[in-house]
């Protein structure tokens, strides 16, 4: 087994805690000897260090290292291991100076200006664009600089790139000189001509490949869904040449990197997609706090999803209240919950649960500089130990304890349903509405209603739809060719498709079919479209009937003539919403509006009943059902199935702030005892059922046997 396979093998099969501990400045170097030693002793034994190159490349070729020495040496003696994440987003104030034409340039063509990194407090935040080959050859020499240094060290565990693996805003794009150029090449390698590219913009008087320019407007047009399509791809593509660079220079370590688990609404505006960021790394995670206004437990099946295997690890938790945008009258305390111990502790069972091989906090202590000072630390700003410290300590000492009976062997099984997700469909939001809001709102809706079912619902692309049996499509009104192709062809081969309104209305350059369904969906749907409607502010209240109640939807709206098809809902007018219909060995149903727009802001019971019983298609039966007691509240408990070399287990996690009772019936496998590794002994009940009581914010985790 080869080094870098030994080290991702060992981490799939344990549990770490750790944070990030040094961002130049802080904490104190006189505090470092002795946070070691309280962190070793807390049971912490990964720390990742940020290295921004305008921190270390303090002149032309002259490297300062003496920080990072140190900490690995440290890190070394207290067998805490190191993970150096690359900051070529920092770049040296010398450099700036230097190449003042290779700043990036946003669509407004403004060019950015040296800023102090708000997380890091060093100057040059995301000034010069690597597209310019001096800036990349100079970000080269850095990072391979940094691999030969310390791929020998035995602190050192691997490298961290592009924190985030997002632009965070659409703002940050670029549209300088020489990004300008490296579009016409992504264009030159999917076109024979110029001509060619001038008849699918409908921009005729293109006549040379100069002539095609990078737009700087979001419009419903294909030049700007081909430019949208380029970002996401070039900003990957450097995504993939950081970790070329540092595999060049150190092939013994791995490379990681962490999303910010929010692919459903940034893949497009920020090229933020957690798909293309995994593939190019060894280890994968996440990024979750309320910052990002997405549910966690969305967050933590789309890594897990998007990391296809991979060993995936809660990259940044928070651990600690924060200060910033807070004024007298106006409360957040959604700011103050992160310094809350069951907060913390919840936050950690729910990533285990999802998966994750790792808990990790952006702060072991708090900054002492910036606008983020005093936020986010497990620790005291002084590095004292806190309650949040000694909550962490526990759960540290149990996944020890979990460890040696075979807990970490395991991780979660596969999905009843899969939510498919569709970079053409967001692009086509981002361009009809200036926002994604939309389409992110139904995916969170859907994966929401599925959770409230007992359903676990993973995430999938078009790519991969065989590795399952159920999909739900939110929100898919485009699709390419080559993607409604794929959908059709899995389907005839027993895959069973559930679609939300206007299916493919759409092809990947905005141009709407002039009838629907499209593309062979209406001979395997057995139906034709019968009436639409786009006006997404006229839907809000809209809902559909459906056998056991109502289910509320919304956004758009769209009615059926069926052909062979079965109705199975109907607008309030009496016209058919619904209609189902085998295809093949699978099936499709067409679903005339989105449920999960209306699951999002209305959520009933009638509507997670209808959500639930998707799980049933083609007569699959969902891994497990569980009920509680009460059965009202706030916060869903989470029931999820593990299995694997270590065993079989069930987690049953509790967000509420009070003690819940779950019955949960077992459907994926027989057992005959269930052995606690966290909480309560549960009582066996007859039918493969099992009764267990849960404390306020935490965890029962069942080792299953046979």
């Amino acid at each position: 087994m080869s080094g870098i396979r030994e080290i991702l093998f060992a981490e799939a099969r344990t549990f770490r805690f750790g944070a990030v501990y040094f961002r130049k400045s802080n904490p104190p170097r006189g505090d470092w000897e002795r946070d070691y030693a309280v962190a070793a002793a807390d049971g912490h034994t990964l720390f990742r260090h940020w290295v921004p190159w305008n921190a270390v490349e303090v002149a032309p070729g002259k490297y300062d290292w003496d920080d990072y020495d140190r900490h690995l040496d440290l890190a070394a003696k207290h067998g805490i291991r190191t993970v150096l994440a690359e900051m070529i987003v920092d770049a040296p104030d010398w450099l700036i100076r230097r190449l003042p034409r290779c700043r990036i340039e946003d669509r407004r063509g403004r060019k950015r200006d040296s800023e102090m990194h708000v997380s890091c407090a060093v100057g040059g935040d995301f000034v010069l664009c690597l597209d310019w080959p001096e800036v990349a050859d100079r970000a080269e020499r850095f990072l391979a600089a940094m691999a030969r240094r310390y791929r020998g060290h035995p602190g050192l565990f691997g490298y961290d790139i592009w924190n985030e693996c997002s632009h965070y805003t659409p703002d940050r794009l670029c549209f300088c000189a020489a990004t300008q150029r490296a579009f016409r090449a992504w264009l030159k390698a999917r076109h024979k001509d110029p001509r060619e590219v001038a008849r699918r913009w409908r921009r005729y008087g293109i006549a040379s490949w100069e002539d095609a320019e990078l737009p700087r407007y979001v419009a419903l047009y294909p030049d700007f869904l081909d430019a949208a399509r380029f970002q996401v791809e070039h900003a990957f593509r450097w995504m993939r040449w950081r970790a070329d660079v540092l595999k060049r220079h150190d092939p013994g370590h791995p490379v990681a990197a962490h999303g910010n688990g929010r692919t459903h609404a940034d893949l497009v505006p920020c090229a933020g997609d957690d798909f293309r960021a995994a593939e190019a790394v060894d280890l994968f995670g996440y990024t979750w706090w309320f910052g990002n206004r997405v549910p966690h437990l969305l967050s933590a099946d789309l890594t897990r999803s998007a990391a296809r295997g991979r060993v995936v690890w809660r990259a940044e938790a928070v651990g600690g209240p924060e200060w910033t945008n807070r004024s007298p009258g106006v409360p957040k305390p959604e700011k103050d919950a992160p310094g809350d111990p069951g907060y913390i502790r919840l936050d950690c069972l729910e990533s285990m649960a999802c998966g994750a091989r790792a808990f990790q906090n952006p702060r072991w202590r708090p900054l002492l500089d910036g606008p983020l000072f005093g936020a986010y630390g497990w620790y005291g700003m002084d590095g004292s130990r806190t309650e949040r410290s000694v909550e962490v300590a526990g759960l540290a000492r149990w996944a020890r304890e979990a460890a040696s009976a075979g807990l970490f062997r395991s991780g979660p099984v596969l999905g009843d349903v899969a939510i498919l997700v569709l970079e053409d469909s967001q692009a086509h939001a981002w361009a009809m509405h200036g926002s994604t809001d939309g389409y992110a709102r139904t995916v969170e809706g859907a994966h929401r209603a599925f959770l409230d079912a007992g359903v676990q619902a993973d995430f999938v692309l078009p790519a991969h739809l065989s590795d399952y049996r159920i999909v739900y499509a939110p929100y898919p009104v485009a699709l390419a060719d080559g993607t409604a192709e794929g959908i059709l062809g899995w389907v005839r081969d027993g895959g069973h498709l559930v679609a939300e309104a206007c299916l493919g209305y759409f092809d990947e350059a905005a141009h709407a079919h002039p009838r629907q369904p499209n593309r062979g969906f209406a001979e395997a749907a057995g139906c034709t479209g019968a009436s639409v409607s786009f006006g997404a502010d006229r839907h809000e209240e809209l809902s559909i009937r459906v056998r056991g109640g109502r289910l509320p939807a919304g956004w758009y709206r769209q009615s059926y003539d069926p052909r062979g098809a079965t109705a199975a809902g109907w607008f309030d007018d009496g016209s058919v919403a619904i209609v189902e219909r085998g295809h093949g060995k699978g099936s499709i149903t067409l679903v005339g509006s989105m449920p999960g727009y209306g699951y999002a802001r209305r959520p009933t019971e009638a509507a997670r009943r209808w959500f639930g019983r998707l799980a049933c298609r083609g007569g699959r039966t969902p891994a497990v059902a569980a009920a509680w007691s009460p059965s009202r509240g706030p916060g869903t408990p989470l029931v999820r199935l593990w299995d694997g070399e270590g065993g079989r287990y069930l987690w049953v996690v509790n967000p509420r702030l009070s003690p819940v009772s779950v019955t949960v019936s077992v459907r994926a496998f027989p057992f005959s005892a269930a052995k606690p590794v966290r909480g309560a002994r549960p009582r066996i009940l007859p039918g493969g059922r099992l009764r267990v009581g849960v404390p306020p914010r935490d965890a029962a985790v069942l080792r299953l046997v046979a």
